[in-house]
């Protein structure tokens, strides 16, 4: 055998084994837990925010799942940002949101909407209205990753923003 056709021969074996190798992998389960926790950075509440999650309606072939979330954040410090985003210090953030998730695999289209509440104390309240677009990743170990870009009125002008989420999926038994 010429030297090019030891090579060829080699490397259709390996494909083989690696082909034989990924369809072994288990499939795909998605967590049946009905709530989600996360920690936000960014997001509707622009510096960060701890969030409880709920599913209001999954279908059963788990393409479409509706899900409300409310959150919590505190800004120890000033925080301006790209001089688009400025969160004064000792301010309280409670964003709520709820979005639908397309998709039956661990990937998931994320739309929706929602708004936060920022208030330094009774009389300063401020309340910002955002959309939600992106995407969530929930692993079968009930990981949950968020990315999305979260564009908001504020001030009378839009301005766009992003929202980076790490959490947990639970159901209460």
């Amino acid at each position: 055998m010429s030297m090019v056709k030891k090579y060829v021969c080699k490397l259709i074996l390996l494909l083989a084994f690696c082909n034989n190798v990924s369809a072994q992998e288990p499939d795909y389960r998605a967590p049946q837990g009905t709530n989600n926790w996360f920690v936000e950075l960014g997001g509707p509440a622009f510096f960060y925010s701890i969030n409880y999650e709920k599913y209001l309606f999954r279908s059963f072939d788990e393409q479409y799942t509706w899900t409300a979330h409310v959150g919590l954040g505190y800004s120890p410090i000033n925080f301006n940002i790209l001089n688009a985003v400025l969160v004064e210090r000792n301010t309280i953030m409670a964003p709520f949101s709820t979005t639908i998730l397309k998709g039956a695999g661990k990937e998931k289209l994320e739309i929706g909407g929602g708004f936060a509440l920022f208030s330094k104390g009774i009389s300063e309240n401020e309340i910002v209205p955002h959309a939600v677009i992106g995407m969530r990743v929930m692993e079968s170990n009930k990981i949950c990753f968020r990315l999305n870009y979260m564009p908001f009125l504020q001030a009378g002008s839009i301005s766009h923003w992003i929202g980076i989420s790490l959490g947990k999926n639970f159901s209460f038994k």
